[in-house]
């Protein structure tokens, strides 16, 4: 990350009236190491925005290690298909081949349509997630429209004992056409 996108991020978190900055490291796609996106008295939902940000790009640009990043060693996460995968490693070598083959290439754009904390470092966040220019869709998945998957995703995002955010779960759900 260059010196002025770390000041941009540092002039972002510090118009944040009332928030102490102290800052923490988390990796983003195409970045090719840690980069500040998080910080440890910042609003979670600012914290879990970014992840999320971090996710779509890795996504992107067919990033595994990194999607798979934002998960916890011991997360659960179930696909559209209602597969059922256990930990970064399974998250991430299940990204690496669907990036490989259906996914090859495509884009996704993802929305926050509810972000609520239900615990003292737990989130509950329900996202839109709209994909495109996708090769093929897996077995039994149809698109929502003409070359558009739209899917709604629940993550469970928990505070860290070193203060950095994780999804702890993950769950995507296809949406069928109307």
């Amino acid at each position: 990350m260059t010196i002025a996108a770390t000041s941009s991020l540092t002039r972002i978190f510090s118009r944040l009236s009332g928030f102490s900055v102290s800052l923490l490291l988390l990796p983003l796609a195409g970045c090719g190491h840690g980069a500040i996106v998080s910080a440890a008295t910042v609003d979670p939902q600012i914290v879990v925005a970014a992840m999320l940000q971090t996710e779509q790009t890795a996504w992107n640009a067919n990033d595994n290690i990194t999607y798979a990043s934002m998960y916890t060693d011991d997360a659960d996460f179930i696909n559209i298909r209602g597969q059922v995968f256990t930990g970064r490693t399974a998250i991430a070598m299940v990204h690496g081949q669907i990036f490989a083959a259906p996914f090859k290439g495509s884009t996704i754009t993802i929305t926050t349509r509810l972000f609520k904390l239900i615990a003292p470092g737990v989130a509950l966040v329900d996202t839109d997630q709209v994909l495109t220019n996708y090769a093929f869709l897996p077995p039994g998945i149809v698109p929502s429209s003409t070359g558009t998957l739209l899917t709604h995703f629940k993550y469970v995002a928990a505070e860290q004992s070193d203060g950095s955010w994780k999804f702890i779960s993950g769950q995507n759900t296809s949406a069928l056409p109307n």
